[in-house]
């Protein structure tokens, strides 16, 4: 699976600009230098469910602002939101948590709300967004893994429970490198598996993909759902009457991309 140090580049551009700058802490962000910005802000995936009911988490929000002039005199204050934990054994998973960005220049903050976590017998929804020129609501989690964060569209409808095998992959989906001046790109779902054993674990998601769902056979006595990829909703971790343990995989935390235009 591509790291997120494969899929984000802080490299040079046309000028000398910074093509890629990924935040990945709460700060504050100075401009380090004058010009215009694409600021990509994704809010964090919740946990999946370990359960014989429920699903994957839901993924987080999307929100862009396609241009911003920007100089080294503004800042702005980021928030980014924590994963949601996935649950144990039919508990209720955690919600992710919101990716904000406010500052010189913008009329309202930029809000990326983290994806609602399953409940027992219920999918996580994705979470909403905001104030931005792109607004799109995170992917809902299914029995096959967690939601992907919507870059071209709200996902709340695109359910993983409809795509049957694997986690639920970006709407986004493309080669690392072409990642930059305004457009991002994600990574695949995790795989769903059905195995026997003792110890049984679902595959991690892709950059802004959900994790795969884990579905023991009767001899296995835990399992763990794959987590989310950055934005992408956990994965389930299926529990049966011979299961001692099942944890829903965990969402991936959010983040902020920011990228410099070409003059």
């Amino acid at each position: 699976m591509a790291t997120l140090s494969s899929l984000i580049s802080s490299g040079g551009g046309g000028g000398g600009l910074p093509v890629n700058i990924a935040l990945t802490e709460s700060q504050t962000w100075v401009p380090p230098v004058d010009g215009n910005i694409c600021i990509h802000v994704i809010g964090a995936g919740s946990g999946g469910i370990g359960s014989s009911g429920g699903g994957g988490g839901g993924a987080g929000g999307y929100c862009k602002k396609n241009s911003l002039a920007v100089t080294t005199s503004g800042s702005f204050t980021v928030v980014i939101g924590a994963g949601g934990l996935g649950s144990v054994n039919s508990a209720n998973a955690s919600n992710g948590g919101n990716s904000t960005v406010a500052g010189t220049g913008l009329s309202a903050t930029l809000t990326a709300n983290g994806g609602n976590g399953p409940v027992n017998n219920a999918n996580g929804q994705g979470g909403t967004a905001s104030n931005g020129d792109v607004n799109n609501t995170g992917g809902q989690g299914g029995w096959f893994g967690g939601g992907a964060v919507g870059v071209y569209r709200s996902n709340s409808a695109n359910s993983q429970t409809t795509q049957r095998g694997a986690g639920e992959s970006s709407d986004a989906l493309g080669d690392p490198a072409l990642m930059g001046y305004g457009y991002i790109v994600g990574g695949q779902g995790g795989k769903t598996f059905i195995g026997e054993g003792s110890t049984l674990v679902g595959m991690n998601g892709g950059f802004l993909a959900g994790g795969g769902s884990m579905w023991g056979g009767h001899s296995a006595l835990r399992t763990w759902g794959g987590d989310g990829g950055v934005g992408g909703g956990g994965g389930m971790g299926y529990k049966t009457t011979n299961t001692s343990l099942a944890y829903g995989g965990t969402g991936g935390d959010g983040i902020v991309i920011i990228q410099y235009l070409p003059a």
